[in-house]
């Protein structure tokens, strides 16, 4: 490996060098041996392409075999640069994507919202700082955060858009880490190749409880005033009722506006 070109033992019981190898003096017996070094484009000796006979060859090879030998080392240095570049190559989109996948966990964890992602089949495989710590859970995989009586909607509905390939979007009650149920929108979509098919799903929950409470009093202050209104309605229709059978030239009038 250290001269640079094709080294040849016609006999290897016969050189020093080797008589006293295992592979010489046992088995398999080596008697022939050339090899030509693989040498790296920095110098480095890697190694030899070799042939080896058991039976000894005085003659040693031929100019075309010396030749052939050549070439062959040579073909396989090539191969073994190519499979280096190809090696590197991969490497360098692997560290590049690895550097991506901080990046975006990093964009994850700092935005206020709660973000988790599935794989195609809707199997969740990534949470954001933010749900572990909503959530009190390292990895809330299983539902178990999320309200009982809002768990079979809020199932169903992830299994409707898993199957359709629709978005994923509903209101649902999540366990928070001190054991209060706070509501949260929750909302995923799929990323789909060229072809249409799913490649992921990524999820974002908000927590909308002050504004669901709200809406809640809103409600509940609507339907006491509409209460209210109706009776006090019902009051001014007994007075006019009553106003008119005292003055029955008035009943007409009190008629029309009950």
């Amino acid at each position: 490996m250290q001269q640079g070109e094709i080294t040849e033992v016609p006999d290897a019981l016969l050189d020093a060098r080797f008589r006293d190898n295992p592979l010489v003096s046992g088995e398999p017996g080596i008697r022939f041996y050339a090899g030509y070094p693989l040498v790296s484009d920095s110098g480095i000796p890697l190694g030899a392409l070799c042939v080896i006979d058991t039976t000894p060859r005085p003659e040693g090879l031929t100019a075309f075999q010396r030749e052939g030998l050549v070439v062959l080392a040579r073909a396989v240095m090539r191969r073994l640069h190519s499979r280096r570049e190809e090696l590197l190559t991969a490497r360098m989109a692997e560290q590049h994507l690895e550097q991506r996948e901080t990046l975006l966990r990093a964009l994850a964890d700092s935005v206020p919202a709660m973000v988790w992602s599935a794989d195609a089949n809707g199997h969740f495989d990534y949470f954001n700082r933010q749900m572990m710590e909503f959530t009190g859970l390292e990895m809330p995989l299983s539902g178990e955060a999320i309200h009982p009586d809002d768990f079979p909607a809020a199932s169903a509905k992830w299994r409707e858009s898993l199957q359709n390939g629709t978005v994923y979007e509903i209101e649902h009650r999540v366990r928070r880490h001190d054991g209060e149920y706070r509501w949260v929108m929750a909302r995923a979509a799929p990323v789909k190749d060229q072809s249409g098919q799913i490649l992921r799903w990524f999820g974002t929950a908000i927590d909308i409880n002050t504004v669901h409470q709200m809406s809640e009093t809103r409600d509940l202050l609507a339907r006491e005033l509409s209460h209210r209104i109706k009776n006090i309605f019902a009051v001014v229709s007994g007075l006019v009722s009553l106003s008119a059978r005292k003055r029955p030239e008035h009943k007409e009038f009190a008629d029309e506006l009950i």
